[in-house]
Order: structure tokens, then C-alpha cells, then sequence
């Protein structure tokens, strides 16, 4: 039902486009409509009537959207590139209404039940939460802890699903930060790439910027690693390891130096856990009766169910018989609460038990997947095809939330409701997801926000093998790595192709062109020939990760495009033809790592641009754009990320007016001379977040502001975050973003302000702030003065990284209702020392520990982008920077 579902979404969101797109009327166009309306007919129809339309039924159905979309679309790419007349087009779409209304008749045939309410889907986002092993967990902190000055390796390990991930990252949640100061995780997974390794343990201990690991090899790479690690005391997880040779390939990455350094190892192989842990075994155990049931009513009784109390005893006693057939395994055990939570009746409560029930004589690998199955079965319709998405991606792999929803709307996957924006779609079905436990929160950014998410691998593995039978996806892995096994791995009709190993391109014109219509290209020392693929029709172009010269030879007169991502700072830009990318919402450039700033590509984007109606995002490391001249508006455009300062003019602006997210950067020489530029924001009245950085950082002497501001109406009053970067600002520049009156994230990093005192003078300052980040600021003194008591009123957490002069925050802060956290890093002892007695202060004042106060690395040598403070956490335990 998923790929018939996603393949009518599609369908209707691209006709829908195409109609938007033609302003005047056409003599096709009233068919274009009639065939908008039949396949909107059959959407409803299948949404009611899934449970009783047969298989062979739903793949006519999805057969027929395929074709009618493949036609609508060859229409466009024709009329723009050779130009049809009416007649023909008319012609063309009465042979493709035929079709779908034979489909339609006999969907009408059949007798569709009357659509229930389903009750109102839990939004809530769980965090990472562990039930029981108490006790197990005390002994594990004090086993890394306490002990040999020697480096230990200690091995967890457990079947499939008995939670051992989730016991790793709560354990080093439980450790004091101070005991190790250096933290890495990888996940190793069965087919894992050594150098992707490599680069993330290398993000998570030191900063990317300081070298450009680009130009080194596995060896260099891991010499590099162990230099870091000499000396300092650390502690690496390296989770989800398969083989003895695994271990042997990456155990001498890890200096002993006798300074009590550990790494957390786990496996579902207990030969593999004990030939890697000479220092220490821990089998995990299912959970007890008393334990699974805390982790079932926890997940399944949310803060939104909407189960009335006088009824919880009869719902409480089918979950016994629930939480009785789950055996303690925690992944079956949230699997099924997160269909229950969904469920307010009593007799889906008993139909989920009876399936559960079922399964009692499986294995427990087999169990699993069937829990897996029973959750997938219970997504409603327009969730399974995003669910299913997820197989694109490497098994184990994090997959940043901005790309996966953009990808989701590319692939016409989501349809907003109402006035609802695709993006706001995308992002309701993703927290639906992790509201019923199919998605798992992976990490988060500095302010909260879900930064990247992932799937269980049993999740994974039943995606991978759900959407090879309904044709669509071929991974091409470790079992296809020839262009003959691609071949003979690919089925006509597959909708999504992921490239994840090494392939053998050569010979490949003694075979047909593979047609498909998403390409993903996801590992990046593949020798790409696009000649291999048919592309005419291709949607989604994933090169992200791929280094490609020639972009135009690729993507010429691909009309039906909608995602392009390229990740090389070589590629040209001005060889591209963009005339015909009239379909595309999201172009992403040169995404790969620069070492030198000033070295950054920049774009300069053709006239043409202004025509790419579609356009949602833009992203390069520099963007240049014309004026758009004759009143043009990219009106769909939500964020653009990279534009240089120069083009920061109201023409400009005008002509993206629509924007959200505006990241504006450059040199020096980039920002305009007249320092009120800044004022032309005020044209973009739908801003929410903008970013203004110049890169000119290193060795900078000239301290002059990079634009005047004198009022906060120079800023759009929507303005939810704004992030400054060595802009070079007076402190008093302050007062005036603090009168902001949506502000709720504010990030001021390196040179964004220059002075030694911060005094705020306002009686009222930041309203709704909840976010502050201050990051190498050289402020010595901090203070509210008598009178501005009520700065910050809502704020919820204060990070402060890389300030080696200040002592004191305001005394203020104790008195806070809302603050949560303050979070310090690479500190001054003495700061430490005053913000844990705001701590206690704020206790005694209010009665309450609702303040935490934590300190990474204080009293260590200030060595910014040595040890990144802000890299030196647990992914998916507490957040990272954004």
C-alpha cells in the first residue's frame, strides 16, 4: 500500500504544480484538471478501503499513477525543450484519462467501509529513555570510572533489539563529564566504511577546521586520531560491532597512556565481545515483569492519550497481557506501545494483544520483525511511504532531519493540509513517526531542535526487505558491486536506487541505461557515469557525498528534477543550464569541506534563477545573485543559505520575500560600504531566522562594524533566532537586539561583539528569549544594572564555551523560573564556581532543582579548536551545535 500511496501523492502534487506553473489556460488544461480530480478521487477511495482492496488492485492503481505522472511530466520536459501544440497535448492526456478510469471503475466496484476518526496522532518526542538495569548501569559507570590506569575495552552484549545502544548512552549519560573530557562514538554496523569511521571519532575529539582531512589517507588519518589521543584520557564508544577483524581493524587507533582511558564496546556476537574485552563481559538480560511493565506504560499512556481515567484499569489489563508477551525485550516492548498510543478504543487494544500473542513461538530475531510488521501495518497510509523511505539510507547511519523532509517533499511523499507549508507537512509526519517509536531522536542541536534521527536496524531491516517486494528500492551494496549485478538486482518500475558500496562501471554499454527515478549516490569513491543511468525523467539527483566535474553533462534538460545536491567545491556553476530546472525545490552546492574560507566557491547564479518558480532552498558556500529586474519573485523560497553580503539589496530582497532562513556571508571586501545595509531586512517580513557571518577570521585586524544598527526595526519583527559572528559590534548594539519581540534563540560567537562589559540597562530585555550562546567572547564583566531585573524572563538554557576572563554571570539568574541549564565549556574555575552557586542559590530562593549547572573541561589549558567543546558529546544523549 506504501508505494501505491506515495505514487498517487506524487501524481497529484505534480499535476498541481504543473497547473500552478501555467498561468495563462491552455486547451489541455481542463483535461490536466479531470485527471487531477479522478486520481484525487482514488486517493480518498484508497485511504477508507486499503483493508479491502486487493494487492493486484493497489498495483494497478499504483502502475497507473506511475504512468500518468511519467506522462504529465515527459509533456512538460517536450513542450518546454521542443515545444507540442494543444492538439497533441490534449491528445496525449485523453489516452492517459482512459487509463485511470478504467482503474476507477473498478475501485468503484468495490464496496468501501465509511471513514472513522482516528484518534488525534501524540506529537510528543521521546527522549532516550532506559527502564530497569539499574543496577547493571551503577556497576558499568563504576567498572569505566574507578580501576587500571590501563586502557579497558568492556563489552556489552545482547541479541538484536535488548536495548544494548540505549544502556551504552544512558551509562556514559550517568558518568560525570569532568572524568572524561575526550568523547567519541561510532557506529560500526555489518558494512561500514573505515575512513567514514575515521572522520566522525576526528569530529567528535577536535574540530574539523583546524586540518583538512579531505587531502589525507586512512593511514594519515588514523595516525592523526591516536596523536590526538596521546596523553589526554578518553572514552570511545564503538557500538554495533559484527567481527573479530572489525575490532583488529580499528583496536590501534587507541593509545595506551595510562591515564585510566576506556572504550565501551558493543555486539550481538558474544565470541566478538570477548575477543575485543579482555577486561570485562556484561551479557544484557531481558527486562523483569516489573520493569517491562514501566517501560510499556510509559510509552503507551503519553501526556496527550486520550484515554479516560475512569477506563485505564480495563486498558491496563489487556497491556498485561502485552507486556507478558514481549519476553523483556525492550524494542518488541516499545514497539507496541507506540501502536497503543495511538489507540483510544478498547477493542484495538485487544486486536494488537491477539497479535501479539501470535508470535510467543518465534525466535526472537523473528518476533522482532513480526512486532515491526504489526507497527508498520498500523501507520496510517501516508506515513508508511516515508517510514519505508528510511532504507535509502545506510543501515545505523544518522540522517540529518533538513535533507530527509526535503527529500520527502522531492519525492511528493507528504501533501500539506490547508494553508499548512510542505515543510511543516514533512516535519508533522517525522514527529508522528517518533511519537510511535519508528523513528529514533539521534541528536539534537545547541536550542533543542531534532538535529538528525535515525531507525532501529531491525526497522532497517524490515524497510530494506517492505520495499524491495513493493518495487521501491534497489540498494545496490556489497552483493551488486558490477554493473552486471546491478542489472541483474534492479526490476523495471523500482523507484529509488541507493548506491552504498564500490561499483564497477566498466563495460557498461553492453547494457540498457537503467531508468529510475531517484538516484542516490551515497558512497563517495564510486567513479560516476551518469551514461549507466536513464535520467530524462530523474527527480532526486543525491550526489552529496560525491565529488563530480561537469555538472551539465548530468543534468541537461532535466525538467522533471526536483533535488540536486552535489557535494564538490569544484564543480562550475556557470556551464549549468538552469532554463529547464524549472521543477526544481531544492539545489544544494559544494557542500564538501573548505580549509581556507577565502577559497570557498562562489556561485554566481544566471537571470535564469529568477524563472525556478519551484525553488524552496538554496545552499552554496557563497551565492551571487542578479537583480531580478520586471518584478520576478521567487515565491516558494524558504531559506538560502550562503548569499553573499554584496547582494543584500532590497531589489533582492523583494524578489525573495517569502524567505524564512537567511544565511548571509562573505569576506570583507563582500559587505557593502554603506553600513546600513542591514536596514534592507526589514523587505523580508517573513524572516524567522537569519545568520550574518564574515569569514575573514583568522588574523583579522580591521575591527570596523559591518553594518550600523541603531533600531531594532532594521530587523523583520517576526525574527525568531539570529546568529552573529565577527560582525564586530559594540556591546550597546545589545539593548537594541534585546528589544526583539519574537527573539528565542540568539547565538553571538567569535568577534560578533567587541568590549569587556556587557551592562544591560533596560528594565525589560529578551521577553521571549528561551536560547542564549555565547561562544569566545572577550567579556570580562557581565551585569544588570538596578532596574533591568526582568532581563531574560523566558530563558530556558544559557551555553557559554571558550570564555577564559569572565567570572560572573548576573546574580539575576538565580531568581529565574524558566532557566533549565547553563552549560560551560573550556571556562574560567572561577565562573564554574559562581554558576553552581547560582545553583544553590536558585534552590534555596525558589524550593526547587529544576536548575542544572554542568562544566566541561575546567581548569584546562584555553586551546580553542584543539578540543572542541561543543564536538565532545554522546550523539543522541545531549545535543550538539547546530
Amino acid at each position: 500500500m506504501a508505494a501505491t500511496y506515495g505514487a498517487l501523492t506524487s501524481v497529484l502534487g505534480t499535476i498541481e504544480k504543473v497547473l500552478r506553473s501555467n498561468h495563462r489556460e491552455y486547451g489541455w488544461t481542463a483535461k490536466l484538471k479531470s485527471l487531477y480530480e479522478l486520481f484525487d478521487s482514488l486517493l480518498g477511495k484508497c485511504d477508507v478501503g486499503e483493508a479491502i482492496i486487493s494487492k493486484d488492485l493497489l498495483r494497478r492503481i499504483k502502475d497507473v499513477a506511475v504512468y500518468a505522472e511519467y506522462e504529465v511530466e515527459s509533456l512538460m520536459n517536450q513542450l518546454i525543450i521542443v515545444g507540442l501544440n494543444d492538439e497533441c497535448c490534449g491528445a496525449k492526456l485523453d489516452y492517459v484519462c482512459q487509463h485511470v478510469i478504467q482503474v476507477t471503475h473498478s475501485v468503484n466496484n468495490i464496496s468501501c467501509p465509511k471513514k472513522s476518526v482516528s484518534p488525534r496522532l501524540d506529537d510528543s518526542i521521546h527522549e532516550n529513555f532506559m527502564e530497569g538495569y539499574n543496577e547493571e548501569r551503577k556497576n558499568m559507570v563504576a567498572r569505566l570510572t574507578y580501576g587500571s590506569k590501563k586502557l579497558q575495552v568492556v563489552s556489552v552484549v545482547g541479541m538484536a533489539g535488548i536495548g544494548k545502544t540505549t544502556f551504552a548512552k544512558t551509562t556514559l549519560f550517568d558518568i560525570n563529564k569532568e572524568d572524561f573530557p575526550i568523547r567519541g562514538w561510532i557506529t560500526v554496523s555489518e558494512n561500514y566504511d573505515l575512513r567514514e569511521l575515521l572522520l566522525r571519532l576526528l569530529r567528535d575529539v577536535i574540530e574539523m577546521k583546524d586540518k583538512d582531512f579531505d587531502g589525507m589517507d586512512n593511514g594519515q588519518l588514523a595516525a592523526h586520531l591516536k596523536q590526538v589521543l596521546q596523553g589526554k584520557r578518553y572514552l570511545i564508544v564503538v557500538d554495533d560491532i559484527w567481527s573479530n577483524s572489525d575490532w583488529d581493524n580499528i583496536r590501534h587507533w587507541f593509545p595506551d597512556c595510562g591515564d585510566k582511558s576506556r572504550i565501551l564496546l558493543t555486539s550481538r556476537d558474544k565470541k566478538v565481545g570477548a575477543y575485543a574485552a579482555k577486561d570485562g563481559l556484561v551479557l544484557m538480560r531481558p527486562l523483569t515483569q516489573d520493569e517491562s511493565r514501566n517501560l510499556f506504560y510509559h510509552r503507551a499512556f503519553g501526556k496527550n492519550n486520550t484515554i479516560r481515567r475512569s477506563d485505564i484499569g480495563k486498558f491496563k489489563k489487556v497491556g498485561e497481557k502485552v507486556i507478558t508477551n514481549c519476553k523483556g525485550l525492550p524494542l518488541m516492548i516499545t514497539a507496541v506501545a507506540g501502536i497503543l498510543r495511538s489507540k483510544s478504543k478498547l477493542y484495538e487494544w485487544m486486536e494488537v494483544a491477539e497479535s501479539v500473542s501470535s508470535l510467543v513461538n518465534d525466535d526472537a530475531y523473528k518476533q522482532c520483525l513480526q512486532v515491526v510488521a504489526l507497527s508498520y501495518n498500523n501507520l496510517p497510509s501516508l506515513m508508511k511511504a516515508c517510514f519505508l523511505h528510511f532504507g535509502v539510507f545506510p543501515k545505523s547511519h544518522g540522517i540529518p532531519v533538513k535533507k530527509l523532509t526535503r527529500l520527502w517533499i522531492a519525492e511528493g511523499l507528504v501533501y500539506p493540509n490547508g494553508v499548512e507549508e510542505f515543510e511543516q507537512a514533512a516535519d508533522r509526519v517525522l514527529h508522528d513517526l517518533i511519537g510511535k517509536s519508528v523513528v529514533i531522536v539521534d541528536k539534537l542541536s545547541w536550542d533543542g531542535k531534532i538535529k538528525t534521527c535515525r531507525i532501529h536496524d531491525v526497522f532497517h531491516d524490515f524497510c530494506s526487505k517492505e520495499s524491495e517486494s513493493e518495487n521501491l528500492l534497489c540498494v545496490c551494496s556489497s552483493d551488486s558491486t558490477t554493473i552486471s549485478q546491478v542489472h541483474t538486482k534492479f526490476r523495471q518500475g523500482c523507484r529509488w536506487m541507493s548506491v552504498q558500496s564500490m561499483i564497477d562501471f566498466s563495460n557498461y554499454r553492453r547494457y540498457t541505461p537503467i531508468e529510475i527515478p531517484s538516484f542516490y549516490m551515497l558512497y563517495d569513491v564510486v567513479i560516476f557515469d551518469p551514461k549507466v543511468f536513464h535520467f530524462k525523467l530523474l527527480r532526486v539527483l543525491d550526489l552529496e557525498v560525491h565529488n563530480i566535474i561537469g555538472l551539465n553533462e548530468v543534468t541537461r534538460d532535466l525538467v522533471c528534477l526536483r533535488y540536486l545536491a552535489v557535494g564538490t567545491s569544484y564543480l562550475d556553476f556557470v556551464d549549468l543550464p538552469i532554463t529547464n530546472l524549472w521543477n526544481l525545490h531544492a539545489l544544494i552546492l559544494g557542500k564538501s569541506f573548505v580549509m581556507n574560507p577565502r577559497k570557498r566557491k562562489v556561485f554566481t547564479f544566471p537571470e535564469d534563477i529568477w524563472q525556478m518558480t519551484q525553488l524552496r532552498h538554496l545552499y552554496a558556500k557563497g551565492i551571487h545573485l542578479c537583480s531580478p529586474g520586471d518584478n520576478k519573485v521567487l515565491g516558494n523560497l524558504q531559506s538560502v543559505s550562503g548569499l553573499s553580503p554584496c547582494c543584500c539589496t532590497k531589489e533582492i530582497f523583494e524578489g525573495i520575500k517569502k524567505v524564512k532562513k537567511l544565511v548571509i556571508r562573505g569576506t570583507r571586501e563582500e559587505f557593502p560600504t554603506d553600513v546600513k545595509w542591514i536596514d534592507n531586512l526589514k523587505y523580508l517580513q517573513h524572516l524567522e531566522s537569519v545568520s550574518i557571518e564574515n569569514i575573514d577570521f583568522i588574523f583579522q585586524k580591521n575591527t570596523t562594524s559591518f553594518f550600523s544598527l541603531t533600531s531594532p526595526d532594521s530587523f523583520p519583527q517576526k525574527l525568531k533566532e539570529l546568529k552573529l559572528r565577527c560582525t564586530y559590534l559594540p556591546w550597546e548594539c545589545i539593548s537594541i537586539i534585546s528589544k526583539l519581540p519574537e527573539l528565542e534563540v540568539l547565538k553571538l560567537k567569535s568577534k560578533s561583539l567587541i568590549g569587556n562589559e556587557w551592562k544591560a540597562t533596560d528594565q525589560v530585555g529578551f521577553p521571549k528569549l528561551r536560547f542564549l550562546l555565547l561562544d569566545n567572547l572577550p567579556l570580562t564583566e557581565w551585569e544588570n544594572t538596578t532596574g533591568s531585573h526582568d532581563h531574560f524572563p523566558s530563558l530556558e538554557r544559557l551555553i557559554i564555551t571558550n570564555f577564559k576572563f569572565l567570572e560572573e554571570i548576573p546574580q539575576g539568574f538565580a531568581d529565574s523560573k524558566k532557566l533549565e541549564l547553563i552549560e560551560l565549556h573550556y571556562c574560567n574555575p572561577s565562573l564554574v564556581d559562581f554558576a553552581k552557586n547560582v545553583q544553590v542559590e536558585h534552590e534555596e530562593v525558589l524550593g526547587r532543582n529544576k536548575l542544572k549547572v554542568t562544566a566541561f573541561n575546567t581548569g584546562l589549558k584555553w586551546q580553542r579548536g584543539i578540543f572542541a567543546s561543543r564536538n565532545n558529546r554522546i550523539p543522541g544523549l545531549v545535543p550538539s551545535s547546530s
